[in-house]
């Protein structure tokens, strides 16, 4: 069984953007089978609000309308929807992260992928919201696109040394 994943929004949108960057990698890897996304009802409206946004297209010409079309219909056939998505997390820092937080825990995702330190911190942190989850919640790795391309594809082993005569 593979291990599902939950990326957030940002992510999300730089794998829609650049899809040779980190978070795309992230992307090609459930697109691969390697892992499995999951997304959820407020998740998945997030990321078509935001890579509707005309300010967002502004920053990032790929993002076309049948770019953007494409992608979203690529996510929906890739991601696995979980729904509903019990509120079991409280972040008081940023409570709209929330929602990639209750959705890692009802998904069981082994892996939470997002540049967001207020999710970042959760797994660092000493505050009451970071010990709170770690406690309730040791099976979620949070991990920015790069640490998570380092675990799900580590290094090759090294070569072995070449034979002696």
């Amino acid at each position: 069984m593979t291990p599902r994943a939950v990326f957030d929004c940002m992510v999300l949108l730089q794998a829609a953007a650049n899809d040779r960057g980190p978070a795309g990698r992230c992307l090609a890897l459930a697109e691969a089978g390697v892992v499995t996304l999951c997304v959820g009802d407020a998740s998945r409206a997030e990321i078509d609000d935001v890579v509707h946004r005309p300010s967002v297209r502004g920053r990032f010409r790929t993002l076309t309308d049948p770019w953007v079309a494409t992608f979203l219909a690529n996510l929906d056939r890739i991601a696995v929807r979980i729904d509903p998505v019990p509120a079991v997390c409280t972040l008081a820092r940023d409570p709209k992260d929330e929602k990639y937080l209750n959705l890692a825990v009802a998904a069981g995702a082994a892996y939470l992928v997002s540049r967001d330190n207020d999710l970042l911190d959760l797994m660092t942190g000493t505050d009451a919201d970071a010990v709170a989850f770690r406690t309730a919640h040791p099976g979620v790795l949070i991990l920015d696109p790069a640490a998570f391309l380092q675990t799900i594809t580590p290094a090759p082993p090294a070569a072995p040394p070449p034979p002696t005569p």
